[in-house]
């Protein structure tokens, strides 16, 4: 009899093909896992889930749950999702001219206290662009990766994420702005988390769901056509989009899971000197 794992997350972007090519493949199943993905559009939204045990694994930005971490979130850090470096692209309508375009404009992002919340304010505050009086930040929600929003005039800017960057670009109707690793150069950022109770009382299954992602990660790099072939179902686009999409970033993407230790002392520190966490956390606090 199968293990159901209901696997958290904030977001239906790239970063989650691997539970679904996993999935596909039979990865999680032939290690007895049933596994279900679970959306709760936001970092702090999955992070309350996480709290109330609605999900006890799952994967959203090193930053919000830093700040839930803080606030007494029972759980540990347990790897690092594909996108591990700061893949993260702000783009814009086409007519922006650069950041400094952005004051009086309307910038989204996935939700406040998201890691787009907290990139989109450092990166402006580097462009001399203040982020509270300038712009108007527009939290999208569910609506995040709708490349609907930048025509219909919703918002100007925002981060958007592959596979919605290629398909924006062959539309016509974005372009990319600045890249977030620009700004923040070595940085652990997608992160992969369980709650202390399934750690606790079932860490064979842990175990088993992370062995089943890997293999996951190191198959889609491998076979890179297959793949591309059934993200264009999974994310209903065309397959040259698609792969677009796959190759932009697949040559940084992070196989194994492994955390940059330097870039969550890095991500950590940027996190108190901003006042979003009282104090800093270690590797060894954060990790399982």
């Amino acid at each position: 009899m199968n293990d159901e794992v209901v696997w958290g997350v904030p977001s239906f972007w790239i970063e989650r093909f691997p539970l679904y090519f996993g999935k596909h493949k039979g990865f999680f199943s032939k290690r007895n896992i049933s596994l279900k993905i679970e959306y709760f559009w936001g970092g702090p939204e999955l992070a309350r889930a996480v709290a109330q045990r609605k999900v006890l694994i799952g994967e959203m930005g090193l930053p919000p749950f830093l700040r839930a971490l803080s606030e007494g979130l029972q759980a540990r850090v347990i790897g690092s999702s594909t996108i591990q470096q700061l893949n993260h692209y702000l783009v814009s309508r086409p007519e922006v001219k650069g950041m400094y375009d952005l004051k009086g404009k309307k910038v989204g992002i996935l939700s406040f206290g998201s890691c787009d919340d907290y990139f989109l304010r450092f990166m402006l505050k580097a462009s001399g662009v203040d982020a509270d009086t300038e712009v108007n930040i527009v939290s999208l929600g569910e609506a995040y990766g709708d490349i609907g929003c930048f025509s219909s005039g919703r918002i100007d800017a925002g981060f958007l994420v592959e596979p919605y960057v290629a398909l924006g670009e062959s539309l016509d109707r974005i372009k990319i702005l600045a890249i977030v690793k620009d700004y923040f150069p070595r940085y652990q950022w997608g992160i992969i988390l369980a709650h202390n109770d399934l750690l606790q009382g079932n860490p064979g299954l842990v175990c088993r769901a992370m062995e089943a992602y890997r293999e996951s990660c190191r198959a889609i790099k491998e076979n890179p056509g297959e793949a591309s072939a059934f993200g264009a179902q999974v994310f209903r686009l065309k397959k040259e989009i698609f792969s677009r999409a796959l190759f932009r970033d697949l040559n940084s993407w992070e196989l194994d899971a492994q955390i940059d230790r330097e870039g969550m002392r890095n991500c950590v520190k940027i996190q108190k000197v901003t006042g979003a966490i009282p104090r800093e956390f270690t590797p060894l606090e954060l990790c399982q």
